[in-house]
């Protein structure tokens, strides 16, 4: 059994479908957090990829939104 030295494949890119469960929390956020920072692990249904998501002030959530369009 390797080792967890030795392991060399992980993922560390998104995919398509985590692009659209990040967008779903970003959206969920912005219509129901009223304070911040949100810190959040996000794991996508389809891939189990876990994705930590940040949003430290409504600015940043606008911008993060606005990038994802």
């Amino acid at each position: 059994m390797a080792k967890a030295s030795e392991r060399t494949a992980l993922r560390t890119e998104m995919e398509e479908c985590c692009h659209r469960q990040m967008r779903k929390e970003l959206t969920v956020i912005d219509k129901s957090y009223l304070s911040f920072p949100v810190i959040k692990n996000v794991v996508c249904p389809a891939c189990s990829f876990v994705m930590k998501l940040r949003v430290y002030s409504g600015e940043d959530l606008a911008g993060k939104l606005a990038a994802k369009a």
